[in-house]
């Protein structure tokens, strides 16, 4: 069992609308997908295995008959489904008649087909209308980050050039920095300095984490990525922080890193809080947990942190002013 091959049949049929007899048919008669076998036989799906079959599905509720279309590329597929605007119409019906999962995958197979032609506009309409479509903690968990962490993989394997990867990367930054904008935020609201450490390039982690923040009702000031210590440490003191978000994802093996966060949390405070999350943060747990961070293993978690930490100085303002 591999990291990408980890869905078993009845997941698979119920994220894509698809029932088990269909899947299997479908495999057998026109190889649209090869599941991994496991020793006991029992098929396993990948993300990419799952897109293709909603895609797929869609495609032959368009009309389209399954054995033209079960061997053609994932450009294709979405060509035949029709174009940008159609495509956003029938995400909006699979919506309705299908699980919010068929259409998540829907959306995110599209993005990738767009990223692939590297057609930037067309991601950012895309993404724009899933926007729209989902509220924004499914918009950022279930969709923004399986589509980047796809991406990642894609450009691991040599499916996708870091050409690719960047264009994505780009197109998602500014979307989120303009969703982080569009809040509001008093003046009495607290400061949160959000950042990848010296070292970690990849940033959309960081960014999502801003911008659930900033829906949190928190001032988000983010740096970006690759940032040493002290200059996150300046942006904090000079802002009167009370947190700090950091994100880890690549690499996992940096002998300098443990230093860096060292040295960031002799920088602050006792009082600010620091959080340290991303897909690569558990292989730094042990210098996490020696300088008092908080790891997050979710947007959920972060959720419940940033607002158990208001609650707590709140509540330490109120009896300093009693």
């Amino acid at each position: 069992m591999t990291d990408e091959h980890k869905y078993g049949i009845k997941t698979v049929a119920i994220q894509t609308g698809l029932t088990q007899l269909v899947i299997r048919a479908w495999e057998r008669r026109y190889n649209a997908v090869t599941p991994l076998r496991t020793e006991t036989n029992r098929r396993l799906y990948s993300n990419a295995d799952i897109s293709r079959l909603t895609l797929l599905r869609l495609a032959t509720e368009a009309g389209h008959g399954i054995g033209r279309i079960a061997n053609l590329p994932t450009e294709e597929i979405l060509q035949l489904i029709g174009s940008e605007r159609e495509i956003v119409q029938s995400s909006a019906s699979a919506t309705e008649m299908g699980s919010q999962e068929a259409s998540l995958r829907f959306y995110i197979a599209s993005c990738i087909a767009a990223v692939k032609e590297f057609k930037a506009h067309s991601l950012e309409s895309t993404l724009f209308a899933a926007s729209v479509a989902f509220s924004q903690p499914i918009f950022l968990e279930k969709l923004i980050t399986p589509l980047m962490q796809e991406i990642g993989e894609q450009w691991k394997t040599g499916t996708l050039r870091i050409a690719h990867e960047h264009l994505a990367t780009a197109v998602v930054r500014t979307l989120l920095g303009n969703i982080c904008q569009g809040f509001d935020t008093a003046v009495a609201t607290p400061n949160l300095v959000i950042a990848t450490p010296r070292g970690q390039l990849h940033e959309i982690g960081a960014l999502i984490a801003g911008t659930t923040a900033a829906s949190q009702g928190w001032h988000v000031t983010y740096l970006g990525p690759n940032l040493p210590a002290e200059e996150i440490v300046g942006c904090a003191v000079q802002n009167r922080a009370k947190a700090i978000g950091l994100s880890i994802v690549y690499p996992t093996d940096d002998p300098h890193l443990a230093n860096e966060l060292r040295k960031l949390r002799r920088g602050i405070q006792e009082y600010v809080a620091l959080f340290v999350g991303g897909s690569g943060a558990s292989a730094y747990d042990p210098i996490i947990s020696a300088i008092g961070a908080v790891r997050i293993n979710d947007m959920p978690t972060f959720r419940t942190e940033l607002e158990a930490l208001r609650v707590q100085q709140n509540a330490s303002v109120a009896s300093e002013e009693s």
